[in-house]
């Protein structure tokens, strides 16, 4: 694994929480009063009760079971009993299939309450199959649209929040995933102009997963893609280069889109289109292109300066440019952690911030006792990661004396 990958993952893995759906679930508090154990006793009693009503009535595959088995398993979610909830949801599934058929929609709800229990339960395996069996479904049973553009949307964010919890170079194949879920996404809306929330929802998570894609090269060091003994020769990273190549291509073409799609919402001086402009400058200083990068923050900082309204500049340039902003500026995406008050943190560190972006002349100002081992390990990320230069009448400049305090958390 080369340096910057070793770094991205560290970094990530040093900042990043696990997202709701992938949380270890609390058990039932039996600290709970007697009341809230009698409701959560008296609605699961009411489910078991209504089943076995409608099976003595109707068999083991009336209709009206899967009404009652999903509202059965939501309960003993609630109830914190995942792994029961996991039961009653696979025999709902089954139900749905011999009632509806293989790809019937009817089953999705069963299929998101099981893969939403199996990630309590940490079964991380298995809900990735049922991902990849759900995203199949609703590709099939969904018409075209905005629920089945969202289907696309939420399977890539099931892979981005497993991708970030683990990402190194094994796990690549998620970032595929996610990269053919927003294309499918943005194909599909290609005919729903009208859904620009979904359209920008998709650009942005597109040029996430070329941030995360690119993270896996370093022009000083070869690739780990170009080792492969970790690697099926059939499988996905196998072409790990052409994915590299279509994010330097398509990174460029997803922003501009971007830009013109916030030009039209919110107007083309509004710093939405701004920030979706800097995003290119970003990029490029990202993939190591200093001077092109240099001369868009010129241009961006000169079409600023060109607004009548004053006070209108000097907010854009201060959001834009004046704040510390670690790169990629891409909610969703943070390598280090944020910085807070001083009184607040346990490490705090001075450095430089060169006109390329770089991190320069660490220094510790204040390590909290029994702190200083992840201070160090901390300042060596820190080194690696890539700020947003401080642009200044159109030309980039280095800050100094940079000081900055953060919450380091011992594993």
């Amino acid at each position: 694994m080369n340096m910057r990958t070793r770094i991205l993952t560290s970094l990530i893995l040093l900042t990043t929480l696990p997202p709701v759906m992938a949380q270890t679930p609390s058990e039932l508090d039996m600290t709970d009063t007697q009341d809230t154990i009698e409701l959560h006793t008296a609605e699961l009693d009411g489910y078991r009760a209504s089943i076995r009503t409608l099976e003595e009535e109707n068999g083991a595959y009336a209709l009206g079971l899967s009404e009652e088995l999903l509202g059965f398993g939501l309960a003993l979610q609630r109830s914190g009993r995942h792994s029961q909830a996991v039961e009653v949801f696979q025999r709902g599934t089954h139900i749905t299939r011999i009632n509806h058929g293989l790809y019937s929609e009817q089953q999705i709800p069963f299929l998101k309450g099981s893969i939403n229990s199996l990630a309590a339960l940490q079964d991380i395996r298995a809900a990735d199959d049922l991902q990849d069996y759900l995203i199949r479904v609703q590709e099939r049973a969904l018409e075209p649209g905005a629920e089945r553009i969202s289907a696309w949307l939420s399977y890539a964010y099931w892979q981005r929040s497993q991708f970030l919890l683990n990402p190194i170079d094994t796990e690549f194949k998620r970032l595929v995933r996610m990269l053919d879920a927003y294309q499918s996404a943005l194909n599909e809306l290609k005919s729903f102009e009208n859904e620009r929330q979904l359209v920008t929802d998709s650009l942005w998570g597109l040029i996430q997963t070329y941030f995360l894609v690119t993270s896996f090269d370093d022009e000083k060091d070869a690739s780990p893609f170009e080792r492969r003994t970790n690697f099926d020769e059939n499988s996905p990273q196998e072409n790990f280069y052409e994915f590299y190549r279509d994010a330097d291509r398509g990174a460029p073409q997803a922003i501009e889109l971007l830009v013109h799609l916030h030009s039209e919402l919110h107007g083309p001086t509004s710093y939405e289109a701004f920030h979706a402009s800097v995003q290119l400058a970003d990029w490029h200083l990202w993939r190591g292109e200093r001077r092109t990068a240099s001369e868009l923050y010129r241009q961006i900082d000169q079409v600023i300066g060109e607004l009548e309204d004053e006070i209108r500049i000097q907010d854009l340039r201060e959001r834009l440019f004046d704040r510390i902003t670690l790169l990629p500026d891409i909610s969703g995406i943070r390598l280090l952690p944020p910085a807070v008050p001083p009184e607040e943190g346990n490490v705090s560190l001075s450095f430089n911030i060169t006109d390329r972006g770089t991190v320069r002349n660490v220094k510790r100002i204040k390590v909290a006792e029994g702190f200083d081992g992840l201070a160090g390990k901390f300042i060596r990320y820190l080194r690696h990661a890539v700020f947003r230069p401080k642009v200044v009448d159109g030309a980039t400049l280095t800050r100094e004396g940079v000081e900055q305090t953060y919450v380091l958390q011992a594993d």
